[in-house]
């Protein structure tokens, strides 16, 4: 058959623009392509021409001189242009290990718990800290101890850590399994049992000691309700035995549950009388960022009217109007002394418990007049 010179010249051009395309969509056939088909370790060894036990090795980095340096790239190769994912599931069954840590939160009953800065904080490091060690991160809410061992078991976890408190319920989550568990913050007597926190109690001692300093000696306090013994309650104790010794009272209608009274409401009652408090010591910053918004609503002035203490030391502090005084705590080295000590009891089951309690400090800034 006899083409024509422009005819032939057409069809060079054609094919060129075919070639042109295809190669141009050449990534996204393919991804299209293993979308719908997943490649396997057999897939790779049938193209290259190898055994599925020398593609697997090589892919999990364990050829050990089973396979040539030419043969690794040749079998790499291959895997990444047929878009070969590992399964982890199947890696996880076969090591035995799901490399999954779960981190167990308290639930909110008015919101998401995460809202909470300390808690994003904390659960920020810990995924962090656990990816760079070749672990996944669950995270689960619960509101009592009943829900966790099911899930843990489900997941099948390697470790858990518990961010917020749960000293009713350690024994039965302790006995109820036998994975490595960290706690945090927790002021448990029960015994073998880690756990990381910080010294609470000199928390609320120095805030006493800043206020007295500047001279104040009328001097309230704000947070959830506190139990005999945890969080609330430490920093409570420090606070009111460092007044006390100095002679000065903390009237018990001078103590106020914030999950009765707004801010709002605290406040109006601290300055309806004439000898009213010129301090007030908040449990945490996220509170005391509220009552700053209380503060605007019912004209207050901070810190003329009424000086505030925070405690975390959270980078909202420094951008409030005035700046905040806390007490601070290192949230990133409490997340990450847990993520330690749980590590160390998954390499080893027999490792022994560890308690830890971290130091505190105050940071002055402008919320603190003098008297």
């Amino acid at each position: 058959m006899c083409i024509k010179y422009k005819n032939m010249d057409f069809l060079i051009q054609t094919v060129g623009f075919i070639r042109k395309v295809l190669y141009n969509n050449y990534r996204h056939l393919r991804i299209a392509l293993t979308t719908i088909y997943e490649v396997t370790l057999k897939d790779i060894a049938a193209c290259a021409g190898v055994s599925m036990m020398t593609v697997s090795r090589v892919m999990n980095g364990n050829q050990g001189g089973k396979a040539s340096e030419a043969t690794a790239v040749k079998i790499r190769s291959i895997a990444e242009e047929m878009g070969y994912v590992p399964n982890s599931s199947a890696r996880s069954l076969a090591a035995r290990s799901s490399k999954i840590i779960a981190v167990v939160l308290r639930d909110s009953t008015d919101g998401n718990p995460l809202a909470d800065p300390y808690s994003s904080m904390f659960l920020g490091i810990i995924i962090q800290t656990m990816q760079r060690r070749g672990y996944y991160v669950m995270v689960h809410f619960v509101q009592d101890y009943s829900d966790i061992t099911f899930w843990l078991r489900s997941w099948r976890a390697e470790g858990a850590i518990f961010l917020g408190v749960f000293n009713n319920e350690i024994r039965n989550i302790r006995n109820s399994n036998r994975i490595p568990l960290v706690f945090t913050d927790s002021y448990s007597n029960v015994r073998q049992v880690s756990n990381v926190g910080i010294d609470d109690y000199k928390g609320g001692v120095l805030a006493a000691q800043h206020f007295l300093s500047r001279g104040h000696t009328r001097l309230a306090f704000a947070g959830p309700p506190s139990e005999t013994t945890g969080v609330i309650a430490e920093r409570l104790a420090g606070f009111s035995e460092a007044l006390a010794q100095a002679g000065v009272p903390l009237p018990e209608n001078w103590i106020y549950n914030t999950s009765r009274q707004s801010p709002a409401e605290i406040l109006t009652d601290i300055t309806s009388c004439d000898e009213h408090p010129t301090g007030l010591f908040v449990t945490s910053d996220l509170i005391a960022s509220q009552f700053y918004e209380a503060a605007l609503q019912t004209g207050v002035e901070i810190p003329d009217q009424l000086s505030l203490i925070g405690f975390d030391d959270f980078p909202l502090d420094r951008i409030l109007t005035p700046t905040l005084t806390s007490v601070h705590q290192d949230v990133s080295e409490k997340a990450s002394r847990a993520c330690d000590i749980l590590l160390r009891r998954i390499a080893d089951p027999n490792a022994p418990s560890e308690s830890l309690m971290l130091d505190v400090h105050l940071v002055e800034r402008d919320s603190v007049r003098d008297i």
